[in-house]
């Protein structure tokens, strides 16, 4: 007899207890299968093993373990021993700035700006998610000429960048791709349960993967946040609309493969403890319904500016600290465009003597070990112009007190120090200490400089350029002095951003290399390379070293 797998859909408006019927459940039949998957997105991996904890009030989890799709496709590739490295999105960056610039005279109207450079990798994201193909791509009959002569860029691009990922590199969007393909010959969901949770919607890829996942698990739970399956509300009124198609379309592939469906309603309020959140929630995005009762729980406040916003927001929660008890773990601030209002947050929660956590990007440049390569690189391209020999000294990874910077500099501005002059003998004053003090220095600064130039100008690789740097930064001491700053390093933020830099820098070069290895390259082409992406990445706390892959 074939298998038959259960689909249960869990359904019910928002903290109506979805997720805690799912943790209950995994309690009562945690002996029943030899695994149980929690399958949640990436930014709910750790609250999700939390909540686990907490509502079942167990200590360890056995045959019980929290997933992202992600972290799935990574053990799977494992098992069945197809392992690549992934391009992360710094790499896809660089590679389509690659393809911009030596394709465009090819090209109709894209250029190697900033602006194209993450419009293309969104696109190509798209695609990848919603599984459109080259071949896709080249079937299209468009009839606008405009329209068409754009189409036949980015087609000419995702070609150029298909072929660049044949062999050991890979998409990061191409993992649930494969995932879909390598669950069929896995057998790490032999008697197993999954619950999947969190979730808003799936992708295309997603739903393929749902699929692939019915074929072989015993039994699969999806939590789904809506009010019923069916609705005759009208799309543009229907805040549940997209939720809705979501769970018919999952339905529907249950049916598909002949599971066994279990529907489940969870209509009690669990999470808002009093009558005007859980009014809120009914009717947010609703017609507008006027309460008569006075609103205790839930305030307005209209600012002139974010800063006095934030500034009210501040004054609330030292209250609620000092005078009514709440810890400061226990509130969170919400901001459409966080943006906005990180700078003025962190000013004004240190003058109210709050700690802040914002989760925010970090532009790659503000990196402290990018800014100084850039500053390193800048030295050759422009020639030992004042501006760049100074930008270098004062990023603060050299064994230089700054008051001595400051010496020198005036010492450069006085006698219009720049160019070939830093390889001549400081003999612009008469003999004394400061004279001998500042010639040292000049030393200590042209000597390494120009060993790391002349092993460049002999090896002039990706490859052979990135061992250059990195061995540049392990002899002149920069990792380390980094270390110190961070050990010194008062300010909290500061000093996690200080860490994880090294992380973010070795990911990044061994990106490079991946991509670019053995292809010759200047100075200049270099730099923009490691800057071809300038909007931000997500810098990750507590990050531990690297191994760099280029270091043989």
């Amino acid at each position: 007899m074939e298998k038959q797998t259960k689909l249960n859909l869990i359904y019910g408006r928002s903290g109506t207890g979805k997720s805690e019927w799912i943790y209950r459940d995994i309690d009562q039949k945690i002996d029943q299968f030899k695994n149980i998957f929690i399958i949640v997105p990436e930014q709910s991996n750790l609250t999700s093993e939390k909540k686990f904890f907490e509502i079942t009030g167990r200590k360890a989890l056995l045959n019980v373990e929290v997933l992202t799709l992600s972290r799935m496709a990574y053990r799977i590739s494992n098992e069945v021993g197809q392992e690549s490295k992934a391009l992360s999105k710094v790499g896809k960056a660089m590679l389509i700035y690659d393809l911009l610039s030596k394709n465009k005279k090819n090209l109709n109207f894209l250029g190697k700006s900033e602006k194209n450079i993450d419009m293309v990798s969104t696109l190509f994201t798209e695609f990848k998610k919603h599984n459109i193909s080259v071949e896709d791509l080249k079937k299209l009959d468009l009839q606008d000429e405009y329209v068409s002569l754009k189409i036949k860029d980015i087609l000419l691009l995702y070609e150029k960048y298909e072929e660049r990922l044949v062999g050991s590199l890979m998409d990061e969007n191409d993992e649930l791709t494969r995932l879909g393909k390598q669950i069929q010959t896995s057998q790490m969901f032999e008697n197993t349960s999954i619950y999947i949770d969190d979730f808003f919607g799936f992708t295309p890829q997603e739903f393929i993967v749902f699929e692939e996942l019915l074929k072989k698990c015993e039994e699969i739970s999806v939590t789904v946040t809506l009010d019923k399956i069916e609705s005759d509300a009208k799309k543009e009124k229907d805040i549940f609309y997209f939720n809705r198609k979501y769970a018919k379309k999952l339905l529907e592939i249950a049916e598909k493969q002949n599971c066994q469906i279990n529907l489940l309603y969870c209509n009690k309020p669990h999470r808002f403890k009093n009558p005007e959140l859980l009014e809120l929630e009914k009717n947010l995005y609703q017609e507008t319904k006027r309460q008569e009762k006075n609103t205790e729980n839930i305030q307005l406040f209209l600012a002139n500016n974010p800063y006095s916003e934030i500034e009210n927001v501040a004054k609330n929660i030292h209250n609620l600290v000092k005078k009514s008890g709440y810890k400061y773990r226990e509130i969170a601030m919400i901001a459409n465009d966080m943006d906005t209002y990180a700078e003025d947050a962190k000013a004004i929660f240190e003058k109210y003597e709050i700690p802040i956590f914002i989760d925010e990007k970090k532009d790659i440049k503000q990196n402290i070990l990018i800014k100084y390569i850039l500053s390193l690189l800048d030295i050759f391209e422009k020639n030992w112009s004042y501006d760049a020999v100074f930008n270098y000294l004062k990023i603060g990874l050299l064994d230089f007190e700054y008051y001595d910077i400051c010496l020198l500099e005036n010492y450069c501005k006085k006698w219009g120090i720049r160019n070939s002059k830093w390889h001549r003998e400081f003999t612009y004053e008469p003999l004394n200490e400061i004279q001998e003090k500042l010639e040292n220095m000049r030393k200590e600064i042209v000597e390494p400089l120009m060993n790391f130039k002349k092993s460049f100008m002999e090896n002039k690789s990706v490859f052979e350029l990135t061992q250059n740097i990195y061995q540049f930064l392990l002899q002149n001491k920069i990792i380390e002095n980094l270390d110190q700053k961070v050990r010194n390093c008062q300010n909290l933020e500061i000093a996690n951003e200080y860490q994880t830099s090294y992380k973010i820098l070795v990911d990044i070069l061994n990106q490079m290399v991946e991509l670019f290895g053995e292809e010759k390259i200047t100075f200049e082409k270099y730099k923009e390379l490691l800057t071809a992406r300038n909007s931000s990445i997500r810098i990750r706390q507590n990050s531990s070293h690297t191994r760099p892959s280029f270091v043989r």
